[in-house]
């Protein structure tokens, strides 16, 4: 079932989104959080099927393969940041809507239900093992890229986790791990305080990825989709809800659109903007060497 506390919807009248990592620059104090809100995101990729956890984990013997198309997706991590508790949450923005009546995921099909749809709403930031985030590549006005890395176990019932593979409505089960690597550009980030750099526009690109080990454990109508399988999303910017700006119904819009983006970053001390990129760049050559 998807989660009706509208919680999660909530988040998206307003922020969330992810953490804070250690500058690593003598001068910089550490990161003392962030978020990391939009809705702008989409992705495909493949979901590959396992008889075992072990398989699975070590990525051989696969049993099935499963192409998904482009998704939508809505993604709000915050981590110690000033307004919003933790949280780690990425879903399809089942939502948004077309109708004229204003039911939510009427014409969204992509958001809604579909095979490659995917749920994790960890609303307490209880699973996550790792986050990080920084801006990055002053331009002399803003700075214009959000680097963000998020990995996390363990998300199972109690986080709503999700993941459609042949249907969508025996697909509960348990995150085993997931990581999700992301560099959003085209962003207008600017010191908003002495010790804050945020950016209230969607991006205009990404690049980055999700994957993770996923069982599902729900038998009520297809006890046969019972198993492991491995996630490998690529991120995009294709996203029907963004191209439907103007035309949405129903409560959770904005004017006919999806709801605003929001970035982030809190530091003990702001850095000179040719430190946050060095420390951008070092983040995505850490993320390199971790994908060789």
């Amino acid at each position: 079932m998807y989660p009706r506390t509208l919680t999660a919807v909530g988040k998206l009248a307003a922020l969330a989104t992810v953490s804070s990592l250690a500058a690593a620059s003598a001068h910089a104090m550490p990161f003392g959080g962030g978020a990391a809100v939009t809705d702008r995101f989409g992705y495909s990729g493949t979901i590959l099927r396992y008889d075992t956890l072990a398989d699975a984990r070590d990525g051989i013997d696969s049993i099935d393969r499963i192409e998904v198309e482009n998704r939508d997706l809505s993604l709000s991590v915050t981590h110690d940041d000033r307004d919003y508790a933790d949280a780690n949450i990425l879903m399809g923005s089942w939502w948004y809507t077309t109708d004229e009546q204003g039911r939510a995921g009427w014409g969204n099909t992509t958001g809604n239900t579909g095979v490659g749809f995917m749920q994790l709403f960890d609303d307490d930031g209880s699973t996550d093992t790792a986050v990080s985030m920084a801006f990055s590549n002053f331009d002399g006005t803003y700075y214009t890229d959000f680097n963000l890395s998020l990995s996390g176990e363990n998300a199972g019932a109690d986080d709503f986790a999700r993941l459609s593979t042949y249907d969508n409505v025996n697909d509960g089960g348990a995150w085993y791990s997931y990581a999700l690597s992301l560099t959003a550009t085209g962003l207008q980030g600017q010191m908003t305080a002495p010790n804050i750099i945020e950016a209230g526009n969607h991006p205009t690109g990404v690049t980055g990825s999700f994957t993770g080990i996923f069982e599902i454990t729900e038998n009520q109508t297809s006890p046969a989709n019972q198993g492991f399988y491995s996630v490998d999303f690529s991120l995009n910017m294709t996203n029907w809800a963004f191209a439907s700006e103007g035309d949405l119904t129903g409560p959770y819009q904005v004017d006919g659109g999806i709801y605003p983006s929001e970035f982030r970053v809190l530091v003990g001390q702001v850095p000179t903007p040719g430190i946050l990129s060095l420390l951008g760049l070092g983040l995505v050559m850490l993320a390199l060497r971790r994908r060789g």
